[in-house]
């Protein structure tokens, strides 16, 4: 069958819409590649930080194992130093700070300090509530050989004892009220040194220089006169001036005082009076901090024990973890 001329083959015209649909489609696809890497880099960055922080937990909760273990051993130390010796000071084994251990990539130190070296700032107030004056004028005199204001002592005296009547420069109930700080002077013993806080006139940088020289304890368990630093030996002990007190201090550590008597004896002066507020060369009380350190997390245990019965059996009267 022949072809007539006009049977040519037809062809649609070119309108250069090709080129244009599938550069268009090059430039989605590599933009679908964009996103979904971007996507996944933030999917493992996300992923990432979850990892570090499930290992900071990891690391925080066995740092703070390892800080409990702390203040166990430490309260085996006490435990086993107290069938040992009748007496305590700083030359005992608890009182050696020991190099720090390792436990995987972990830094353990601690520390055993004697909370009845220190002034216990519940001993200006008696059972009945009222204020102790003697032991107040000592802690006056420890405030001024720290270089602090004697003025301090009237407003803590104000917050511990039972009776609403200001001193000079204290502050009772309704002097906080007006103030705007609730609840007022408690006219109770300190639970705790946070406490000071609270009170008229302790700044954090007050309460800083006054933490090595004060503790807060219940009752009245006496002041330890083999470990006072010689600012509390001098404060406590009317007639004795801050150089002999350092001479005590130092002579106690090549021999402790054996008791109360040797004490007096070896400060070279029968006429010196009793001192303000109780004493003793024996310990009940100590205060236990553990430090765990790690590369992604730091834990720090501290605690106050105290030694019972016969003094072999220790329990914990408060403990913060951090």
């Amino acid at each position: 069958m022949s072809r007539r001329p006009t049977d040519r083959p037809r062809f649609l015209p070119f309108s250069g819409r090709a080129p244009q649909q599938s550069g268009a489609a090059v430039v989605s696809a590599m933009l679908i590649v964009a996103l979904a890497t971007a996507g996944a880099a933030f999917l493992l960055g996300r992923m990432d930080h979850w990892i570090k922080r499930v290992e900071i937990g990891r690391d925080k909760t066995q740092g703070r194992q390892l800080a409990l273990a702390g203040i166990d051993f430490a309260r085996a130390v006490l435990s086993t130093d107290a069938r040992s010796s009748a007496a305590d000071s700083l030359d005992e084994d608890w009182a050696r700070r020991l190099p720090p251990l390792r436990q995987d990539d972990m830094e353990l130190a601690g520390q055993i300090e004697d909370a009845q070296g220190r002034l216990n700032l519940n001993d200006l107030r008696r059972d009945d509530g009222s204020i102790d004056e003697s032991a107040l004028e000592a802690y006056r005199r420890l405030l001024s050989s720290l270089g602090l204001s004697p003025d301090l002592a009237d407003p803590l005296a104000d917050w511990l004892d039972a009776d609403d009547s200001p001193r000079a420069a204290g502050a009772e109930a309704n002097a906080y009220l007006a103030a705007g700080l609730p609840g007022g002077a408690p006219g109770r013993p300190l639970d705790h040194l946070a406490n000071l806080h609270r009170i008229r006139g302790y700044t954090p940088d007050i309460i800083d220089r006054l933490q090595a020289f004060v503790s807060v304890l219940p009752g009245h368990p006496g002041i330890n006169l083999n470990t006072a630093p010689p600012e509390v030996l001098a404060a406590i002990q009317p007639g004795l001036d801050t150089g002999l007190a350092r001479t005590l201090a130092a002579s106690r550590q090549a021999v402790p005082f054996r008791d109360v008597s040797d004490y007096r004896r070896r400060a070279g002066n029968d006429a010196l009076p009793s001192p303000s507020l109780p004493v003793s060369v024996a310990s009940r009380h100590f205060i236990v901090r553990v430090e765990v350190s790690g590369e992604r997390s730091r834990s720090v245990a501290e605690s106050l024990i105290q030694r019972y019965g016969d003094g072999s059996k220790t329990r914990l009267l408060w403990l913060s973890l951090q």
